[in-house]
């Protein structure tokens, strides 16, 4: 059994649509640290702690944590705090490329002990379009930019904002299914 370490609805779709048999647990994981050091090893360290967070709770199977930021200019941006911020955030991406950043951890439990299996990082390239302010003030009407690093929903395409991209599309979604799907498709069963 595969436990997800996450209730985002985003990496829940993708686990189904790669026929996957997961439960849910929400970790208790604080992102400690913040977003200092590299975006790889940001992603990578909090992906670990989501994924041991909810470990705790169980005591057979397979964890998986992951987490999902976006990397601009020098600058690690995660989700924004605010409405404000989340204005800047996109107004800074758009019409711009920058990398998308996905760090996956697997745990395996055995009688409640975790041991680390892997944890990996993968990226995405991403360019979004030049959009006006008032654009940006209609596409937050239509999500909600608060609950998504770099302010933006790159699978939304109502409206699609994105211009091109450069690697795995649902590695910016929130999990890089092409590279999880050759590490477990040996360990579990399809439905």
């Amino acid at each position: 059994m595969i436990y997800l370490a996450s209730t985002s609805p985003r990496r829940k779709r993708l686990l189904k649509s790669a026929r996957l048999v997961f439960k849910c647990v929400k970790p208790d994981y604080v992102e400690g640290g913040g977003l200092r050091g590299s975006p790889a090893s940001v992603a990578k360290r909090h992906a670990l702690g989501k994924a041991l967070s909810a470990a705790t709770r169980l005591s057979d199977g397979w964890v998986l944590g992951a987490d999902t930021l976006v990397y601009h200019g020098g600058k690690i941006l995660g989700k924004p705090a605010n409405a404000g911020h989340a204005l800047k955030m996109l107004g800074l991406l758009q019409g711009r490329w920058h990398t998308v950043y996905t760090g996956v951890a697997l745990i395996k439990l055995k009688e409640g002990r975790a041991v680390v299996t892997r944890v990996f990082i993968e990226t995405t390239r991403v360019k979004l379009k030049k959009m006006s302010a008032p654009e940006i003030a209609a596409y937050f009407k239509k999500i909600n930019p608060l609950d998504k690093a770099g302010a933006y929903a790159i699978q939304s395409r109502h409206p699609n904002i994105v211009e091109k991209t450069r690697g795995s599309l649902s590695n910016a979604i929130g999990l890089p299914m092409e590279k999880l799907k050759k590490i477990v498709r040996h360990r579990f069963p399809a439905r």
